[in-house]
């Protein structure tokens, strides 16, 4: 098995397989040397957090960062790899693919909160139950609203992780009244929508639309 080993003259790097040499002449200063001499680079195996391939670098590489042959991605140290999580984009190059859960942004309804600065929902992994707010209601969504045709259960979201570290976002009706639009379109009660970008969900005379 090859290795990538340090010349002991002027360090350049090569790579042999130590176990077929006894002596080793560097190609970059000609000097000749006993292959014991040779310092071997120490290795990392290390997962690439974007496309999860697992690459064999040198632990300089994978101290200092290094970009991904295969999906072209920065990879960070690790420290800074869990700090700069949240600052990551949720946006690939492929559009409606988000490294975190989506937020619904009110965009149309008699909502207590237009007169607040933040009017978006932000969205988590699992169940996310929608309606109006009540004391009785027990659902995790509950919406500040004077809207009458809104349930106090009226649509869930749910929020998944797929393979590639992504999250995909699942509408249906929860049994309403009045029933949730999508796109202007009602649902029936069996359906299941996956979101994009910029859907709209209508219920009762609330609409919110689905942003990053």
């Amino acid at each position: 098995m090859k290795s990538r080993c340090i010349c002991p003259s002027c360090k350049a790097v090569l790579e042999f397989d130590r176990a077929k040499y006894s002596t080793v002449k560097c190609p970059k200063c000609t000097q000749q040397a006993n292959v014991n001499d040779f310092t071997e680079v120490p290795m990392a195996d290390i997962p690439c957090p974007y496309c999860k391939v697992t690459l064999r670098v040198t632990k300089t590489a994978s101290e200092k960062g290094m970009t991904c042959p295969k999906c072209k991605h920065t990879i960070t140290p690790r420290k800074k790899i869990e700090v700069e999580h949240t600052a990551m984009p949720i946006r690939s190059q492929s559009s409606n693919q988000l490294y975190r859960p989506g937020k619904l942004e009110l965009i149309e309804g008699e909502a207590h909160w237009l007169s607040q600065e933040n009017t978006t929902i932000v969205l988590v992994r699992g169940d996310n139950m929608l309606g109006r707010k009540s004391p009785s209601s027990t659902i995790n969504i509950q919406i500040p609203t004077s809207d009458s045709h809104m349930s106090r259960s009226h649509a869930k979201i749910e929020v998944k992780m797929i393979e590639d570290s992504t999250f995909v976002h699942y509408l249906s009706d929860a049994g309403s009244a009045n029933g949730t639009y999508h796109n202007d379109e009602c649902l029936e009660s069996d359906d299941i929508i996956k979101l994009a970008l910029g859907d709209k969900i209508r219920m009762g005379q609330t609409v919110l639309k689905f942003v990053e």
